[in-house]
């Protein structure tokens, strides 16, 4: 066997031993994120009349990605002008679950939450939302512009 040859199967072979290591981080990025904001209702049918009930129709869902349950106490939602939610205490969503955060003022349940503000809060002709964990570090960011009622993330 030529020197040539051998060198090309050694650097071949170290190649093919490092690839799984260098894929590793692509894939630990997608379990990284457990949270994943769906869509956001931003715009709602009808004039904005500025009543709690007509503000919960402003909302977000939020979906946990993992196979496990996941405490989101801490987790923050933030818009353009830094509106920001904050996931309150003792909040956890199972595996594969949904729940939808109104903007409005209510009684947080499992599967929903409340904002608590006076006021609508996503723009309707425009508005990036950014998730973030509760040590700050950025899971999403979603922006949309208006023309319609509902935002995929």
């Amino acid at each position: 066997m030529s020197l040539r040859r051998t060198l090309g199967l050694a650097l071949s072979a170290g190649l093919l031993a490092v690839a799984p290591f260098t894929m590793a981080p692509a894939a630990q990025a997608a379990v990284a994120k457990p949270l994943d904001v769906v869509s956001i209702k931003y715009d709602p049918a009808g004039k904005d009349r500025r009543t709690n009930a007509a503000i919960n129709q402003e909302y977000m869902v939020v979906k946990n990605t993992s196979g496990r349950t996941i405490d989101a106490t801490g987790y923050r939602i933030k818009d353009a002008a830094n509106h920001t939610f904050v996931f309150p205490r003792g909040t956890r969503i199972g595996a594969g679950k949904q729940v939808v955060i109104r903007t409005g003022k209510g009684t947080n349940s499992s599967t929903t939450l409340y904002w608590k503000q006076g006021n609508y809060v996503w723009n309707n002709t425009g508005d990036t939302l950014r998730l973030l964990t509760p040590q700050g570090r950025q899971l999403e960011k979603c922006s949309y512009r208006g023309g319609g009622s509902v935002a995929s993330c």
